[in-house]
């Protein structure tokens, strides 16, 4: 009884997520409702031959397997023999990848055909797929009536292909596509007389080894990937194809302290094989261990490690200094993005692709906090010459929106987005929505009626409705009615809504405490006094709002302040210049100064907007609401007597962040003005007080 690949992935979604509804079964699988059909006759045939009990199919219950039967299910689907199972396409293009990686014999179509189990039309459309698949790498995928299939290209860059291969097989895919993998590798090996056991006590005793003297742990997947990787590249290397890198790869490559270990496996591998051994494996192992994750060590003193947590703080700082979020005990995220920046250099370096299924995701529910991270990193590409992709990118974001949604002011904020329209117009109001704010979002899209029959949760912060809602919604829960399209006075009510964070329990603690002190007097009034407290109490949350809204940054608010100075004087009176304005109107005090100039003292230039503009801030001063900014225009360059800063900028600012992030909309006025070229020009070239305030008065 045979069982295909959907076949296969249907059973084992019924057996890990029971009573899943039949629509979303379908859905998860990609498969139509009627193939469903077609295939429950043939499982449920499997199951009687194993002994077990039919699916049962319920409209209720879902698609379910009993518990004892779910479990020898999941039990049997491992036994599978490899003669049962049909392939994917995508597990068909990876197999006619690495036998023909591993070109230990000539391949035609037919060997292919057989390999996979699969009509001759199938496979000639699986060849046309990886050879697209291949370009993607600078490979070619050719053939000759003597040869048959080949592929041509760098060493390098088919032992590239074939590690992302690899990568997504233990990533994405089941036991048996890893399985796979590794009889082919011993098939390979066997032919040429190794001793598979052998060979294998060697590589893990020379990963042991690695994490000892590199002083890290290797996880599960990457000491697998490792391990299979070494293999192949036996197997390459016996088949006379050495990869090359360039002098500056190759120095690059011996500076990592992972070099040494490199060098011994290779030592060790061709001593058993019988080969000399050549520098290109000892460089290509040695990219393969200084490319996996690791956490950051108990002692920093590698230059190396050293260079690049440097650089994490720097891209925190940035990140800090651009979106106004402070975060505080910030040492688990610089971990977290040493693991995946160290690797994110080598991959960048060397071309190595790295797929990250949550890109869309990421760019679809942090639209702006995307862009800020593509902003910070340009300082990290500048310090290492590399470029980011989006999949690299998107890792970094992740980072950030997962350690903001661990603070109560920036965690992720629960909408309730309820639209009269299509899903088209609907999407759109979405993506304002998200792109308002750098905070999380998490956005769910319900209808009046559904409103009016659901309960709205305590985690709910607001309500964004295109109709007008005839319910009474809870004290703590915003509303705001709009159009499809937000107006600019919309997104000014909405980002203050989201950022101004009034924590729901204290309009609830305060209707409490009126209600109980008025019960005391006039007990039967208290379910009246209760609405009537929390209605008077959101109005007052309300005009609050419009308050703060009307201080928008101006030259003449109190949250703007603007000066010019032709003074030549040093960098520090500088910096105590702009910052007079602030200490004049008691929003920061001496000690805010002084820690801006020790961090320069110690840190060196860590931010800045543009070559031109110096970003300089401390920790949110306590006791302070409203955020603040000075900005300082200087006639001629300001130039630091540091060594190794080559910055000069025209345009120093002061920042003054809140706990509460009242700040963000002020800073993002600013970099609105700083990315208008033609404002941007004006200020710049502005030559005294008043040409510079004309340029700040035209901010709409």
């Amino acid at each position: 009884m045979q069982l295909d690949h959907l076949a296969v992935e249907i059973l084992k979604k019924v057996a890990i997520e029971p009573g899943m509804p039949l629509k979303t079964l379908c859905e998860r699988i990609g498969l139509p409702l009627r193939n469903f059909y077609y295939r429950r006759t043939r499982i449920n045939d499997w199951l009687a031959a194993e002994g077990l009990s039919p699916l049962d199919c319920d409209a209720y219950s879902g698609v379910r397997l009993s518990e004892d039967d779910a479990k020898k299910v999941l039990a049997k689907l491992s036994e599978i023999h490899i003669r049962f199972y049909r392939y994917s396409a995508d597990e068909r293009r990876d197999n006619i990848l690495l036998h023909l990686a591993c070109r230990t014999q000539p391949a035609f179509t037919q060997h292919f055909s057989e390999l996979n189990r699969v009509s001759r039309n199938t496979t000639l459309d699986d060849l046309r797929s990886l050879k697209q698949q291949l370009q993607h790498h600078n490979l070619n995928l050719s053939v000759s009536k003597k040869h048959g299939y080949f592929i041509e290209g760098s060493d390098l860059a088919l032992r590239l292909a074939i590690q992302q291969m690899f990568q997504h097989a233990l990533k994405y895919a089941d036991h048996q596509a890893e399985h796979r993998i590794m009889q082919t590798l011993f098939t390979h090996l066997q032919r040429v007389g190794l001793d598979i056991e052998d060979i294998c006590l060697i590589v893990d005793r020379e990963l042991s080894h690695a994490e000892q003297r590199i002083e890290w742990a290797f996880s599960d997947k990457d000491k697998r990937l490792l391990r299979y990787m070494i293999m192949f590249s036996l197997v390459d290397t016996l088949t006379g194809n050495i990869p090359h890198f360039t002098p500056a790869q190759s120095q690059f490559l011996r500076d990592q302290l992972a070099c040494e270990v490199a060098a011994s496996l290779n030592a060790s591998l061709s001593q058993r094989i019988g080969l000399q051994a050549v520098s290109g494996n000892t460089m290509f192992f040695t990219l393969l261990f200084s490319a996996s994750k690791r956490l950051i060590p108990n002692h920093i003193s590698i230059e190396n490690d050293v260079r690049l947590l440097r650089a994490v703080r720097q891209l925190i700082i940035q990140f800090q200094a651009l979106s106004g979020v402070y975060l505080q005990e910030s040492e688990q995220l610089e971990s977290q993005l040493f693991s995946h920046l160290g690797p994110a250099i080598h991959r960048c370096l060397f071309g190595m692709p790295s797929e990250n299924a949550m890109r869309e995701e990421i760019l679809v529910r942090y639209p702006l906090l995307f862009r800020l991270c593509r902003r910070i990193i340009v300082s990290f590409e500048q310090e290492y010459q590399i470029i980011f992709c989006d999949d690299e990118l998107s890792y970094v974001v992740i980072s950030f929106a997962a350690w903001m949604d661990r603070r109560p002011e920036t965690s992720e904020q629960h909408l309730l987005l309820v639209t009269e329209g299509g899903l088209s117009s609907t999407a759109i109001l979405e993506n304002q929505l998200r792109n308002l704010t750098i905070l999380p979002l998490h956005i769910e899209r319900v209808s009046a009626s559904q409103l009016q029959q659901q309960d709205v949760g305590e985690h709910v912060r607001l309500v964004v409705s295109t109709i007008a809602l005839d319910i009474q919604l809870p004290a703590h829960v915003r509303f705001i009615q709009t159009l499809h399209m937000l107006s600019e006075n919309d997104k000014q009510q909405l980002r203050l809504m989201l950022e101004h964070n009034i924590e729901a329990t204290e309009i609830s603690q305060l209707t409490e405490t009126l209600v109980a002190s008025v019960n005391r007097l006039a007990p039967q009034l208290k379910a009246a006094l209760h609405h009537e407290f929390s209605t008077i109490i959101s109005q007052f949350m309300q005009k609050r709002q419009h308050r703060t809204l009307a201080l928008a940054p101006t030259v003449n608010s109190r949250a703007l302040f603007v000066n010019f100075t032709s003074s030549r004087s040093s960098w520090r009176q500088l910096i105590r210049k702009a910052a007079k304005p602030l200490r004049d109107n008691e929003i920061i005090d001496e000690k805010y100064v002084r820690n801006i100039v020790n961090n320069i003292e110690r840190e060196g230039i860590t931010t800045y907007l543009t070559p031109d503009i110096l970003l300089l801030h401390d920790a949110p001063p306590s006791g302070v609401t409203e955020g603040a900014l000075s900005v300082l225009k200087l006639k001629s360059p300001l130039s630091f007597d540091l060594p190794g800063v080559m910055f000069m900028p025209r345009i120093i600012v002061i920042l003054v962040p809140t706990k509460n992030l009242s700040h963000i909309s002020l800073l993002e006025t600013f970099n609105r003005l700083i990315s208008d070229d033609d404002r941007l020009e004006r200020l710049l070239n502005a030559g005294s007080l008043q040409a510079v305030n004309a340029v700040f008065t035209s901010i709409d």
